[in-house]
């Protein structure tokens, strides 16, 4: 499935259906986060490189975990003295 085949779908279909199509592909997305926090959960230990987006400063920042939580993992930001808390599903391991 394309975006543009989105597109097309949501000129189309109804109101309901566009409600329920919505619906659809947050459940997805939802799940695929999930997916995504369990692996990165499983891999990820204290001192591995990551890094993340960051979207005020539209740029990727990169760090060194300094401790993991149950979602979250503390990340001291190359460069300064900067620590971030980011959901672990928004990290990404650097090789």
């Amino acid at each position: 499935m394309s975006i543009k085949l989105i597109e097309t779908l949501s000129q189309t279909l109804t109101d309901a259906d566009l409600t329920d199509a919505i619906g659809i592909l947050i459940a997805a997305r939802k799940e695929r986060q999930a997916g995504q926090l369990k692996e990165m959960k499983s891999t990820l230990s204290v001192g591995d490189e990551v890094e993340f987006y960051h979207s005020d400063r539209g740029q990727h920042i990169r760090g060194e975990v300094t401790k993991t939580k149950t979602k979250k993992a503390l990340v001291k930001e190359s460069g300064t003295t900067m620590t971030w808390d980011v959901p672990m599903g928004m990290l990404r391991k650097v090789t």
